[in-house]
């Protein structure tokens, strides 16, 4: 693939997109940014199992009242089931929310929707990735399509400005690793078939395999798989092919090991 001297503004947005994730997963990823009990996170059934025993106390009812609610609704739970879910013990389904939400509502004798059993503040952990916002995660029941804004995010304003502020210095690195003649096409190809060698090249090398795949951009215009099947080539007995991958590997990792320290030296 020709390589391009010139990389315009727009281009430029492509080629590093996959830097502007890596930075956005900064502060969607960070776990240990709340000090305060308002901002502690939660799982969905410790929510859920607040809100329920929140909804109980002010109707005055019991837990075999709620227990019997449910049971008329279809699901057969007795009281310490109950009791598993206002400690948050219980996991549901979303059947047996929309259920949940029919029962307190007869409870309470007015209706109860599913994004009452969400009410309050504080962020609640979805995923090891993902924390949000309670409000959004009603603002979601309640129709909205499932578009995660900087807003919904805890701390995301402040985390996305400071995400932004170390995109020059992670541009400059991408640079160094590819080259400042990178064809956009050819890094946005790495990014997407860079596996499971390149993850292993850079548990080697101390680097991710993002930058495994860019440091073999800027040596071969290709990732390190594509490179060394290129030189093991098709020809190779299946008996020997393996052994021949291997060698080719380490050869080729000690490459990059090479020009890894040209680019550490550089950014002295």
């Amino acid at each position: 693939m020709l390589m391009r001297s010139v990389i315009g503004p727009s281009e430029i947005m492509m080629s590093y997109n996959g830097v502007i994730c890596q930075a956005a997963r900064l502060w969607v990823a960070c776990r240990a940014m709340f000090s305060t009990m308002e901002n502690r996170e939660q799982t969905i059934r410790e929510v859920v199992g607040e809100n329920v025993r929140r909804i109980r106390d002010e109707a005055g009812a019991r837990q075999d009242d709620v227990a019997a609610a449910a049971r008329g609704v279809g699901l057969s739970w007795t009281r310490s089931k109950i009791t598993a879910l206002e400690r948050g013990e219980k996991a549901l389904d979303l059947a047996e929310a929309v259920l949940l939400a029919e029962a307190m509502g007869k409870v309470v004798g007015r209706p109860v929707g599913v994004a009452d059993l969400l009410v309050g503040d504080g962020a609640v952990r979805l995923s090891r990735v993902r924390v949000l916002h309670r409000k959004a995660l009603r603002r979601f029941l309640d129709g909205d399509p499932v578009r995660v804004l900087v807003r919904d995010i805890p701390g995301g304003r402040a985390r996305m400005k400071e995400a932004w502020a170390k995109l020059p210095a992670m541009f400059e690195r991408m640079s160094l690793l590819a080259g400042p003649d990178a064809d956009v096409e050819t890094i946005e190809h790495a990014e997407t078939v860079m596996g499971e060698v390149e993850e292993r090249a850079g548990r080697t090398l101390g680097l991710s395999k993002g930058d495994v795949a860019l440091l073999s951009v800027g040596l071969w215009g290709c990732t390190l798989g594509e490179e060394r099947d290129r030189r093991v080539g098709d020809d190779v007995p299946l008996t020997s092919r393996s052994a021949k991958r291997g060698r080719v590997t380490r050869q080729l990792v000690e490459d990059l090991r090479v020009r890894l320290e040209e680019v550490n030296n550089v950014e002295r």
